[in-house]
C-alpha cells in the first residue's frame, strides 16, 4: 500500500481516530491501533474502535497503490504532528511496518497485521434521519455534566434520549441532582428512550462540534449512528433501565424564587470557594426579597451574600451542593431563573424564566 496525503487533513483525522481508540488494552493491543486502508477511488478509509465506539472517515488522497494497515495511533498522531504542513507519503514495508517521508524527513513505524482488527459496525440498511447538528450538539451540551461518572452504576452512566419525531429529550442524572432538556427536533421515532453511555455522548458531539449543517442519525436495537459528510460514528448503546425520571421531578412548589442569572451564579462561586471542599455544601435562606448565601469552612471561614429577588413566600432555610447549582444555571442561557422550592428537605427545581424547556433537580443536602 502506498498514498500520499495532506499533513493537515491527516493530523485531523488522527486526533479524532485516537478519541475513541482504547490505549489502555491490554487483552486486545489492536485496539489502540488505526486502520488505515486505500481504496482504487483515491480515497483513505480511516477506522478506530474501541468495541463501544467505532468512527470511521473517509479522505481524498493519492493512491499509489491500494492495501491496508494498522498502527499505533497515538505514535502516527505524534508523528504527524510534528512534520511541516505538506504531503506525506505513507507506504507499507514488511512485516506490517509502515515508511512515513516527508521533505528530508522520514519515519518508521511498526504495526500489526490488518486482517486482526475487529469488524464494525455496518450503517448499511439503516433509515438515517436529516437533523441539525448544532440541536443534537446542544441537547448533549446542556445534559452532560449531570451524568453519573460512577461506571458501576450502568444505568446512569449515560444519558437518556427520547424522540416522537418531533421533540427530542435528553435526561442525565448521577442519583445527587438530574437535568432535563428538550427541543424541536425531527428526528428518528422511538418506540422507547435509548441511553447513551457517557464517553459516546462526548464522542458523538466532538464529531458534531466539527461540522456544520446537517447530519444523519439513526438508532437500531444495540447502535445509534451520526454521519456527517465522510464520516461515521456508531455508539454501543447502554442495554439497561434508566430510573423512572419523572418521578423525580416535583409536580408543584409552595415557594417560588425569581433571580437575575448570572447575579445568582457569581454569588455562589463566591461562596463555594469558602464552602467545605468534599460537599460544597452551601446554606440558602429565602426572606421576602432576599435570597441569604452562606458557606462554613472551619477550616478556612464563613462567606455570607444577600442577592435581591422576587420572592413573597414564607421564610425556608436549606443546603445545596453550590456546584450542583452553578452547573445546571451555567446550562440555561436566559437572563432571569425560577428556583422552585417545598421544604427544607425537598429538592430545588431550576428552570428559565421563558418558554425554553429545561429543568434541573438539585436534592437538598443537611446543614
Amino acid at each position: 500500500m502506498e498514498f500520499e496525503i495532506d499533513q493537515a487533513r491527516f493530523l485531523s483525522a488522527l486526533a479524532l481516530a485516537q478519541t475513541v481508540a482504547d490505549k489502555r488494552s491490554n487483552n486486545m493491543p489492536i485496539l489502540a491501533n488505526v486502520l488505515l486502508r486505500t481504496t482504487k477511488d483515491n480515497r483513505l478509509v480511516c477506522s478506530a474502535t474501541d468495541m463501544m465506539i467505532s468512527i470511521t472517515e473517509t479522505i481524498p488522497v493519492e493512491v499509489k497503490s491500494p492495501g491496508a494497515l494498522t498502527l499505533g495511533v497515538r505514535s502516527l498522531h505524534n508523528v504527524v504532528r510534528t512534520l511541516p504542513n505538506k504531503p506525506i507519503r505513507v507506504k507499507s514495508a514488511e512485516n506490517h511496518w509502515a515508511e512515513l517521508s516527508v521533505a528530508r524527513s522520514s519515519f518508521k513505524l511498526m504495526g500489526q497485521v490488518h486482517t486482526d482488527f475487529p469488524e464494525l459496525p455496518d450503517p448499511k440498511g439503516q433509515k438515517f434521519i436529516t437533523i441539525p447538528g448544532h440541536a443534537f450538539s446542544d441537547l448533549i451540551q446542556r445534559t452532560q455534566f449531570s451524568v453519573s461518572t460512577d461506571e458501576a452504576r450502568v444505568n446512569l452512566n449515560g444519558v437518556l434520549f427520547e424522540c416522537d419525531g418531533a421533540t427530542g429529550t435528553m435526561v442525565s442524572t448521577d442519583g445527587h441532582r438530574l437535568t432535563k432538556y428538550s427541543l424541536p427536533l425531527a428526528g428518528p421515532r422511538l418506540e422507547r428512550g435509548i441511553i447513551i453511555p457517557r464517553k459516546g455522548m462526548l464522542e458523538i458531539k466532538r464529531v458534531l462540534d466539527r461540522v456544520q449543517g446537517e447530519v444523519g442519525l439513526a438508532v437500531d436495537s444495540q447502535h445509534i449512528f451520526v454521519q456527517a459528510a465522510e464520516l461515521t460514528l456508531s455508539v454501543k448503546l447502554n442495554n439497561v433501565v434508566f430510573p423512572p425520571y419523572e418521578k423525580v421531578i416535583p409536580a408543584d412548589h409552595k415557594r417560588r424564587v425569581t433571580a437575575a442569572r448570572d447575579e445568582l451564579v457569581d454569588a455562589l462561586k463566591r461562596a463555594e470557594v469558602m464552602a467545605p471542599e468534599k460537599t460544597a455544601t452551601v446554606r440558602v435562606q429565602l426572606d421576602k426579597g432576599t435570597l441569604h448565601l452562606t458557606a462554613d469552612n472551619p477550616d478556612l471561614g464563613v462567606a455570607h451574600q444577600e442577592l435581591e429577588i422576587d420572592y413573597e413566600g414564607e421564610p425556608l432555610v436549606a443546603g445545596f451542593n453550590a456546584r450542583y447549582l452553578i452547573e445546571v444555571l451555567e446550562a440555561i442561557d436566559a437572563k432571569q431563573v425560577h428556583l422552585d422550592f417545598q421544604g427544607e428537605l425537598d429538592p430545588c427545581v431550576v428552570r428559565p424564566v421563558g418558554d425554553v424547556d429545561l429543568l434541573g433537580v438539585v436534592m437538598p443536602m443537611r446543614i
